[in-house]
């Protein structure tokens, strides 16, 4: 079952204010932003979060870990009209399964960005050794990294993981 809200509290890790499926959709046909919130994936206890931003075509899906911290967070731009494209994964790691840590406190971060023309940058970022390690790729296929905008309370295709 999807319940909606507008923004997630990530330091109690539950809904901010909920809305109603109809304000929720009310929100996406006004190009407004609203948070889909999705039962958990298969052997995982946290759900998974889609921000979707209609006006800017701006859709962010949020993985939580199992103590409800950010982990992982895919975000997709709007390119041409229907499609999006996940120009952007970003990861998180943190030293202790504390629930509330704030993204400050992970001990490592990885962002990697996509661009159309298949390249691609990989930045990995130890905290606690204090180093920072960058990788630049070129003619990587991006095929799987196209979505079509999720058309209200199908979030199921974009909510995927495992991107191929």
């Amino acid at each position: 079952m999807v319940r909606y809200c507008f923004k997630w509290n990530y330091a109690d890790s539950c809904p901010g204010d909920l809305l109603t499926e109809e304000e929720a959709r009310s929100r996406d046909s006004a190009g407004e932003e609203y948070t889909a919130v999705l039962p958990p994936r298969d052997g995982t206890t946290a759900p998974v979060l889609v921000t979707v931003v209609r006006k800017t075509g701006v859709v962010v899906v949020t993985f939580l870990d199992e103590p409800g911290r950010k982990a992982a967070e895919y975000t997709f731009l709007k390119k041409t009209d229907p499609r999006l494209f996940l120009s952007r994964v970003s990861l998180w790691g943190y030293p202790t399964d504390e629930p509330g840590l704030r993204l400050s406190s992970s001990s490592w971060h990885e962002t990697v960005n996509y661009r159309e023309d298949g390249t691609v940058k990989r930045v990995v970022k130890n905290k606690v050794e204090r180093s920072q390690e960058v990788f630049e790729y070129t003619d990587v296929p991006m095929d799987s990294q196209w979505e079509d905008l999720p058309v209200f309370g199908n979030y199921r295709s974009i909510a995927r993981y495992e991107r191929g």
